[in-house]
Formats: C-alpha cells, structure tokens, sequence
C-alpha cells in the first residue's frame, strides 16, 4: 500500500552483489568477509569503548581483563540463540554438532550476543574494579557502534534476506558484475524500492532473485539507536550508571521489532504473524520496565573520573573500599597553606627557602602496566 501517488515514488530499481563469502585464502585458511566485518566492528567499538571508560577514571587493563571474557559470552550465546530459532534445529544442527560452530556460514543472533555478553560483565565487572552498571553501559556503547559494521558481513553473505520482490528470478544485465567481487547499481522502473540481487552461486541467497535490503533497515535503526544515544554516552552514566544501557535496550529492541516485518529468512511461531526475534524484541522492551527500577533503586554515582581515577590494583576491601574512599576525598574539605608569619622588618624569623614542586607526569590509562601501579610519579 502506498500513501503517495504513482507519479511521486522514486525509481531506486536493484543493486546487483557479486560477491564470493570468501575474500582470500591464507593457505588452507579461507578468510571470510563476514569475519572481516566483525574484526572492524570490535576494533572500531573498542577505540569507542577505551575513550570512554579513559573518561570515566577506568583503566585500560580493567577493560582488557572484561573483554575476552565478554565476547567468548557474546559469541557462545549469538550462535545459540540463532541456532535454537531455526526450523530445521533437530536435523541439521542437533543431527550435526559440527555445524552448531560453524558460524564461518554465517548465522550470529544479536539478542543472544547481548544475554550472554551481559551476564558475564554483570558476574566479572567487581572483580575488576568496575561498577555492574556502569560496566553494562559500557557493553552497551561498544554493542550500539560495532553492531553497524557488522551487518556489512551480511550484505556481502546473503544470509539475511528481506521479503522477495518476485518469485522468478530476473535477468541481469550481462555486462553488470561479470565477475567477483563486484557491486553495481542498475536502474529499472519495475523494481521500487530498493532491492537486493545476489549472482554469486557461492552467496547464501537465492540467485538472480530480488529481495528486500533488510540488512539496510538493520543498518539504518542502529544508526537512529546510536544517534539518540550518542550525546548521552557520557551523561547518563554521570547521573545515573545503567540508565544508557537500559535506554540502549530499549531502543534496540523496538528497531528489531519493526525491521523482522521486512526479513523473510526467519519464519513466523506459535500461530501469529511474528518471528521469533520480534517476540524476544517484546520480552526485552518489557524487560525494560522492571531493569530501570532496579537502576533507580540500587544504581550509585559513579564517583572516579580520568582527574581522579579509580585505584588500581584495588585496595585491600575491594571495590567497596575505593568507593568508600574516594567518597571521603570528595567530602574533605581542602585544606588551605597557613599564612606566613611576617615581622616588622618584613622578614619571617625563620624563613625556609620553599621546595621545588615536581609535578607528577599525567596519568596515562591507555599504557598497559600488567596490574602494576597505574600512575608513575618521577623520582624526587
């Protein structure tokens, strides 16, 4: 159904993708572009996620501890999750172990990266030195920015598929990406909107089929998401630590509720007309409510900054001793040089030449020390 006339749809015709999964061969080893895609998704979210936490008075070892941990939790519960949605579950992935792993094919589920990264930071975070809040805050800046690159791993693989524009493949220009790799834009009033056609026999999708950009919408929700979230990175966990991740959440949740509308790779459950992921999106929205009342309840200001970073290794007490400590910093007052006592020649009785200030180097919380001490004073 459309609510402008004919004469005022764009023509946006179909992009023709040539592109083999593989992008190059390291000996035996296949490199795949989808694993491209999440190599420059992580890097570019960690270099988000390192200035951010610098801000917040973390150092970089805290986060390096948190990290591997959490993406062996991201990617162990992606796999599952996608695995356990499919229809053919029994049969091709209970029948096959092996292809449970094989996420080489492509088939990572984000919700399910999101339990499993969230439940280790929430379990890890205090034995690092880092708020649980404030820690899923940070997973969840990390998870708004790399998730867009991602999803260009899809677009090369094929394997999220939009609703098809036809049912009988359609014939493409011959001269139009003759070989792989290759992308190109080809203008015909028959197709309106913007569609998908895969050539590659190696791609996941259907040949020569016109499908639906789901992996755009994808795209174009997380950035609505991150632009919302962006001016607040800093600001909400000022406040409040757990209020962006909560709002990340939320967010999240409502694209993947109205982009599964326009997916056909993954079918409808339980007799409605929505998809599992659609469903999962509900569940988490709901979520939502009763997570902020816990923020609003047990979440506490997080009192470190990159002026006054959090003590590391932690103090004997742990986390709870720095955090009782940098509380009584805060509260004491500063107290001030006593006036020098001056006699009526001008001239102090006992007048100490003053000592030469040395001023520490500032501190440096993107230089790995290996758990020794964080800033290094200069010898006196």
């Amino acid at each position: 159904m459309s609510f402008l006339p004919a004469s005022f749809a764009p023509t946006l015709a179909y992009i023709v993708i040539n592109m083999d999964p593989i992008a190059f061969h390291i000996g035996p080893i296949a490199v795949h572009w989808y694993g491209l895609a999440y190599v420059v998704a992580i890097t570019i979210g960690m270099l988000v996620l390192l200035r951010w936490t610098r801000r917040q008075g973390i150092h970089d070892d805290q986060i390096w501890s948190l990290f591997l941990w959490a993406a062996l939790g991201g990617l162990v519960g992606a796999r599952l999750y996608f695995v356990i949605q499919q229809p053919n579950l029994v049969q091709d992935y209970l029948l096959n172990p092996i292809y449970i792993i094989a996420v080489w094919n492509g088939g990572l589920a984000f919700f399910g990266a999101i339990f499993g990264a969230c439940l280790v930071l929430y379990f890890l975070a205090p034995r690092v030195g880092i708020d649980r809040w404030l820690v899923l805050d940070g997973g969840a800046l990390f998870a708004a920015v790399g998730q867009i690159f991602g999803r260009f791993g899809n677009i090369v693989n094929g394997d999220i598929l939009g609703n098809a524009l036809s049912i009988v493949p359609i014939a493409t220009p011959a001269n139009v990406c003759p070989s792989s790799p290759c992308v190109s834009y080809v203008a015909d009033p028959a197709f309106n909107p913007l569609a998908f056609v895969y050539t590659n026999p190696a791609s996941f999708a259907p040949t020569h089929i016109p499908f639906l950009p789901a992996p755009l919408y994808e795209i174009t929700a997380n950035l609505v998401a991150l632009a919302i979230l962006w001016p607040l990175r800093y600001r909400l966990p000022k406040r409040l630590p757990g209020l962006f991740f909560v709002l990340y959440l939320a967010l999240y949740s409502i694209g993947q509720f109205i982009v599964f509308f326009f997916r056909a790779s993954e079918p409808t459950i339980w007799g409605t007309p929505l998809k599992q992921a659609q469903w999962t999106a509900i569940f988490t929205l709901l979520l939502c409510i009763p997570l902020l009342l816990l923020v609003l309840r047990t979440s506490r200001a997080w009192p470190f900054s990159a002026e006054r970073p959090i003590p590391w290794p932690l103090p004997a007490g742990g986390l709870e001793a720095a955090y009782a400590t940098a509380l009584q910093d805060a509260r004491a007052p500063q107290r001030r040089p006593a006036p020098a006592r001056v006699t009526s020649s001008g001239v102090g009785p006992k007048a100490q030449p003053e000592a030469p200030i040395i001023e520490a180097p500032p501190w440096e919380p993107h230089r790995p020390t290996g758990g020794a001490l964080r800033n290094q004073f200069g010898a006196s």
